[in-house]
């Protein structure tokens, strides 16, 4: 199945879940080449957070016993914290990639630098692995303990838990994941005191995180200025062969047996939207029927008592930071240990109940939830920092199913393959550009030129229909640059305005390898996602969201003078039918009236116009181009009625 190692074998990475190798699949993810958390700042959950992280704590004092880190601040910067570690870490900090993590918070290992970039994009073998990503400890004092001198029987050990793969690339064979220790004595780093490979399969049932035991009993390591790294090496051309670490715990008296619990509960993800169709959508589109009933969080107990009693709390404010909505779960037992049972099921704190309505809003915001878990009794929790997440609610001017992070990039096969994501407007409204993060895999980036057209397509009951009701003119994907700033904006040529119903946005591409766009893995909206290979629509069987993010602005009026629909239905004089139309539109009167009709288009052109002496009248529209358009219907000169008509062809 691996055809070209990275490259081919990501392409056929998703295949193995759902089809046989002899049935080549039409839809499938490859890993992404750039990082896009770190690139795009409209994205980016650590902002202005970022630089002044990586630049404080430059002393040299060393760290004492206990050593922990579980990377519980994942939701709010990308860096590892430089108050542990040192600033040469380069890995990647998040709360995505990893499959049911021990706790919130991993740190991956890729092929990306600290900018999501790769280490060597121009590489040309890609069965190499090569350095890659680090975490280095700050020093640390091994060799007292206040007034114990550290010996080889104290049992000092580090242990930690990785895992492959996750949701992201299956490191293969040559693919490492190393842990050294520094000699402080010598002055020189012991390497490879540690490591595991990868897999020759894609280890896609594996999503269990082991346990990895080091024990730390050398004289020359029990020292002050004691230090440890992880490593990795991979295909460093993008963003392959993950590694994710969590629960990394420095200490004394360890035992490889028995030491393997911990009084922790445990938040393991952000918790799902507040909206039930979306994680984001445009301000003006938003009504309460958009609420969420119950969503879902993601708490879980790592300790050895399975009814420790928790409660569980959630507070929400508004763009001020006042106060505007809380709910307390109250005490119940966290049952169960996750290894058993998984999250908790306790519907209070798994499914807590939303009753909020967000007030009018007419700009952006961002509505900050802060989840807190609480443990009854004397005893702290082991980890304390993942007992609390962070969780913002955004408003914007478009549509996004996905978080704002990518961990795979989702492609159809085929020249001519159309991939639409389905959005409801619940008022009338404008379309006006839509918003794809379009990402650049591996040597395909370099060796074709990918075109795509926007289109449009009206609601089929249960897919998109055949024919789009808009099709924009061709054009290129625009890749990153140091100008972007936010995810790349396609401005539609004509903008649309849409009555309220299902819509489908999306692309039809011209490249036969697919045109790769970023895929939310963590969010699952595939009943949202179709695509049409050349065989008719068909609804994705990906779990996860594509980056496609229609962009809606006011409502753009009719032509100066051109009232639209000033009359109701009821009280039309006439009747006009299909619409959307496609080669012909019907004009029917009540009755038989003298009158006459123009067709103009949104900037008030007349495309065609004539006069009527019957009760019906039909003008053809075979020779006029798909977009939307106003009949303006007169009657003894006197404007009776407007109608927009939509024609796609």
């Amino acid at each position: 199945m691996i055809l070209n190692r990275k490259i081919n074998k990501s392409i056929i990475f998703f295949y193995c879940f759902f089809t046989a190798y002899s049935i080549i699949a039409q839809e499938g993810l490859r890993p992404l080449n750039y990082n896009i958390n770190y690139l795009y700042k409209d994205l980016n959950k650590a902002g202005k957070e970022i630089k002044s992280f990586q630049n404080k704590n430059t002393g040299v004092t060393s760290l004492q016993l206990p050593f922990k880190d579980d990377f519980f601040y994942s939701s709010t910067q990308s860096y590892a914290d430089a108050n542990l570690w040192k600033s040469d870490s380069s890995v990647y900090i998040n709360s995505g990639h990893a499959i049911a993590p021990p706790s919130i918070g991993v740190a991956t290992f890729d092929g990306l630098n600290k900018h999501g970039y790769p280490y060597t994009p121009n590489l040309l073998n890609m069965t190499q692995s090569l350095p890659a990503d680090t975490l280095t400890s700050r020093p640390i004092n091994l060799r007292t303990v206040g007034i114990q001198t550290l010996q080889p029987s104290d049992s000092v050990a580090l242990t930690f838990y990785y895992q492959a793969r996750g949701f992201g690339d299956s490191p293969e064979l040559t693919d490492t994941l190393l842990l050294d220790f520094y000699n402080p004595v010598a002055n020189v780093w012991n390497t490879k005191v540690w490591y595991s490979r990868g897999n020759s399969n894609a280890n896609i049932n594996d999503t269990i995180f082991k346990r990895g035991f080091v024990r730390i009993d050398s004289a020359y390591y029990l020292q002050d200025g004691f230090q440890f790294r992880f490593r990795n090496k991979a295909t460093t051309a993008g963003d392959f062969d993950h590694w994710h670490l969590d629960y990394v715990y420095l200490n004394q008296g360890r035992s490889i047996i028995a030491d393997t619990t911990y009084d922790d509960i445990a938040f393991g993800y952000v918790p799902t939207p507040f909206l039930r169709r979306y994680s984001m959508m445009p301000w003006e589109q938003y009504n309460p029927s958009e609420n969420i009933a119950r969503n879902t969080v993601f708490i879980r107990n790592n300790g050895n008592n399975a009814n420790v009693n928790m409660t569980y709390e959630s507070r929400m404010f508004n763009q001020s930071n006042a106060l505007v909505y809380s709910y307390n779960g109250g005490a119940n037992p966290a049952l169960g240990l996750f290894r058993y049972t998984g999250w908790s099921n306790e519907v209070a704190h798994a499914n807590p109940a939303f009753n909020y309505t967000f007030a009018a809003l007419t700009d952006s915001a961002d509505f900050k939830t802060k989840h807190y878990i609480y443990r009854s009794g004397a005893l702290p929790d082991f980890f304390p920092g993942n007992d609390t997440v962070i969780q913002f609610q955004k408003f914007r001017n478009y549509y996004a199913y996905d978080d704002g992070s990518a961990e795979a990039a989702y492609y159809v096969s085929g020249t001519g393959a159309k991939i639409a994501q389905k959005i409801t407007v619940n008022y009338t409204d404008t379309l006006r550009a839509v918003r794809i993060y379009f990402d650049p895999v591996g040597s395909l980036a370099l060796t074709q030129t990918y075109t795509f057209r926007l289109n449009i397509w009206n609601d089929g009951g249960l897919q998109p229909l055949n024919i789009p009701m808009y099709r924009d003119s061709l054009r290129s994907p625009k890749y990153l640059n140091s100008d972007f700033k936010a995810v790349p904006e396609y401005s539609l040529t004509s903008p649309l305005v849409l009555s309220p119903g299902n819509y489908y946005v999306g692309i039809q591409q011209n490249a036969a390898a697919g045109i790769a766009i970023g895929f939310d893995r963590n969010l699952n909206h595939m009943q949202s996602l179709y695509y049409d290979s050349g065989n008719g629509w068909t609804q994705s069987s990906v779990a996860g969201s594509i980056m496609i993010h229609p962009v809606f602005g006011r409502k753009i009026p009719a032509p100066v003078g051109i009232p639209e629909n000033n009359v109701s239905d009821k009280n039309n004089l006439f009747f006009v039918y299909p619409n959307p139309a496609n080669n012909q539109i019907t004009i029917k009167g009540n009755e038989k009236i003298k009158g006459s009709y123009k067709l103009v288009n949104l900037m008030g052109q007349i495309i065609e116009e004539n006069k009527f002496e019957e009760s019906v009248q039909v003008l053809n529209t075979n020779n006029i181009d798909n977009g939307v358009y106003f009949l303006i219907l007169r009657s003894d000169n006197q404007l009776v009625q407007t109608q927009k008509i939509i024609i796609q062809h």
